[in-house]
């Protein structure tokens, strides 16, 4: 008993241990890139405009702590754009189709996104495919059906104002996604930080062996977090749906990489072991920066793709560096 708490204090202090850029590197950015933004626009700075960057990366920063966890832990979902898809899609069908009262829509959004996260954790643990195979299949076989339900076309009707307030409403200035944002991520850090199973993720990314010899049950544990990587792609579905007022097949097509790139960018490894909620949030911040910065600047839409895809690669190339030292 004594060995294996020994060894669970020391798998706590290596998965704290971190460089300079890991600590500093994106804060520093986005000092930067705001105060360049600042000179270079009339209206970024504006209490307006700050609202509405946290109200446009509220939806890929409530996905990626299912991502950071799930990173952690030593796996990969690369499913969760499809899983945001069917959270929004299920409540609005729901509620849309068959006059379900909207938050029981959303329990049965959540169930049927957090069963997909079970599927994915019981392939990978127990059928052992590559979790980036496993979850690419899920996600055409999610995407698939829901095209073949909706026929591709979009899922729109009568929707309770009391629903379509999470995506669209405010609370005084601050809009509700990112409230709930905000929200969950304390929760998340909590759970990561001060519980047995935020610890037992760390372990099982940083050494699986290790994590197995002093009596953590790995299977569970990576089942656990593609469930909540189920959960929360579910939510920020869910407030995309609100958003949008309707239920698309297509939708959220394409953010599993701005997810992956916020959470890489926040210094999660994506050789597992390492990563911190709060940074993600950082990471998903300067994207939305960027982003932001080169709307209010009349750069062209491709150019924003181009600069997404450059900026996911550095942060690979990055993470592939400090794994090395």
């Amino acid at each position: 008993m004594m060995v294996k708490v020994r060894a669970q204090k020391k798998m706590r202090l290596n998965i704290n241990k971190g460089n300079f850029f890991a600590i500093f590197g994106v804060p520093i950015a986005l000092i930067i890139i705001c105060f360049v933004l600042s000179l270079t626009t009339k209206t970024f700075l504006s209490v307006e405009n700050i609202f509405n960057i946290l109200r446009q990366i509220s939806i890929i920063a409530i996905a990626g702590l299912g991502t950071t966890i799930i990173l952690i832990s030593g796996s990969i979902d690369i499913s969760v754009s499809a899983v945001m898809a069917l959270g929004g899609l299920t409540t609005i069908v729901s509620i849309v189709q068959y006059n379900i009262f909207s938050p029981i829509a959303v329990i049965i959004a959540l169930f049927f996104c957090c069963f997909v996260g079970l599927i994915n954790g019981a392939i990978v643990t127990k059928i052992h495919i590559p979790a980036f195979i496993a979850t690419l299949g899920t996600m055409q076989i999610v995407r698939g059906l829901l095209f073949i339900y909706t026929k591709g076309e979009s899922i729109a009707g009568e929707v309770p104002d009391s629903f379509v307030l999470i995506g669209r409403g405010y609370l005084g200035l601050i809009p509700y996604p990112v409230i709930i944002m905000f929200f969950l991520y304390i929760i998340f850090y909590l759970i990561l930080n001060k519980t047995i199973f935020g610890l037992h993720i760390y372990a099982i990314g940083n050494n699986e062996k290790a994590s197995k010899l002093v009596g953590i049950n790995i299977t569970k544990t990576r089942i656990i977090a593609f469930i909540i990587g189920g959960l929360t792609a579910a939510i920020a579905g869910i407030l995309l749906a609100a958003r949008l007022k309707s239920g698309q097949a297509n939708a959220a097509t394409g953010l599993e990489f701005d997810i992956l790139t916020a959470v890489i960018l926040g210094g999660t490894s994506i050789y597992g072991g390492k990563g911190n909620i709060l940074r993600t949030l950082l990471g998903a911040l300067l994207i939305g920066v960027i982003n932001n910065g080169m709307t209010l600047l009349n750069v062209s839409a491709f150019y924003q793709m181009f600069a997404s895809g450059i900026i996911l690669i550095l942060a690979l190339t990055l993470d592939r560096i400090k794994a090395k030292l």
